[in-house]
């Protein structure tokens, strides 16, 4: 009933609208950075493609294994159904298509590891084909509603609000990276890419119009700096990192930058994803800023 086949990626018959992580330049640009090999893993039924699943895969000792990238996010899979099809048939014939992708990645690769996007959330057809499906979290703010920040964080906004703060949308990948740097430092983390290959990336998708930088200035110095995803003409955007200077933390810089970033962006998509709550200290103030959880899930062999 459906046939599947590994293409190059392209956009033939994603629409108008193509989701960014599935968008051939960010396929391309995320396999270069990382090394592997991207594919579209097609879904058709007849001459109507109606799924489409980004992979990226590595080989090594003959062994082909799907990765997940640390620097993309979601590999969800996406569907095309025609207008006027029944909830319940569509409910139907997704579970079909996740069943058969699920026994399709089965042969091909020893080991597989990849994150869904929140849209999918059915996953029975990955579980009853043997594979595991791990709950993962997020927080996702609906861009036309208000939201409701708590009393610590009114608190570091009306602080961060008296301290001449400049905001602007403007691309500065080197200073971003500069803050990144920071960040990791003071964390005690290893960042697993090269800040050249990371500036090559963030500059490849800046030119291919999928990528927007957004940054709180102070005394003509960036503090606060945004990396924030999206397809043309999508209707949700993605903001996958940020670093803000220690001092400007203690001034409230991250809470006033999340106001200001959702104010921005509600006139632009639908909704903005903040992309993570699986750490305690993250999940905590973005829980605080009144944005809402959501879940997505990992598939996995092992």
């Amino acid at each position: 009933m459906y046939d599947l086949l590994l293409r190059e990626p392209s956009s033939e018959g994603l629409g108008s609208s193509i989701p960014v992580w599935i968008h051939p330049d960010f396929l391309q640009a995320v396999a270069s950075l990382h090394g592997a090999k991207c594919w579209q893993l097609i879904c058709y039924k007849g001459e109507q493609l109606v799924a489409a699943l980004p992979v990226f895969e590595k080989r090594n000792l003959g062994i082909s294994r799907l990765i997940s990238p640390q620097i993309a996010y979601y590999q969800g899979l996406w569907f095309w159904w025609e207008e006027g099809r029944a909830p319940n048939r569509i409910l139907l014939d997704e579970l079909r298509v996740i069943g058969e992708v699920a026994e399709y990645l089965k042969k091909r690769y020893r080991l597989l590891h990849f994150n869904l996007a929140p849209h999918n959330k059915d996953v029975r057809g990955f579980v009853w084909s043997g594979l595991k499906a791990k709950p993962l979290y997020t927080f996702v703010h609906n861009l036309g509603q208000p939201y409701c920040l708590l009393r610590d964080e009114r608190k570091k906004l009306r602080l961060a609000e008296e301290q001449n703060y400049v905001w602007e949308e403007r691309f500065a990948p080197r200073q971003f990276i500069d803050l990144h740097k920071s960040l990791y430092t003071r964390k005690g983390k290893q960042f697993n890419i090269g800040y050249p290959e990371l500036e090559q990336w963030l500059c490849q998708l800046q030119q291919k119009k999928l990528l927007s930088q957004f940054n709180l200035v102070k005394d003509g110095e960036i503090v606060s700096s945004n990396i924030v995803l999206s397809g043309e003409a999508e209707d949700c955007a993605y903001t996958i990192m940020r670093s803000t200077r220690e001092e400007d933390l203690r001034l409230g810089a991250s809470t006033l930058h999340s106001k200001l970033l959702v104010e921005t962006l509600a006139g632009r998509y639908r909704s903005l994803d903040f992309c993570g709550a699986n750490t305690p200290e993250v999940a905590r103030f973005k829980a605080a800023m009144g944005f809402q959880l959501q879940v997505f899930y990992q598939i996995s062999n092992r």
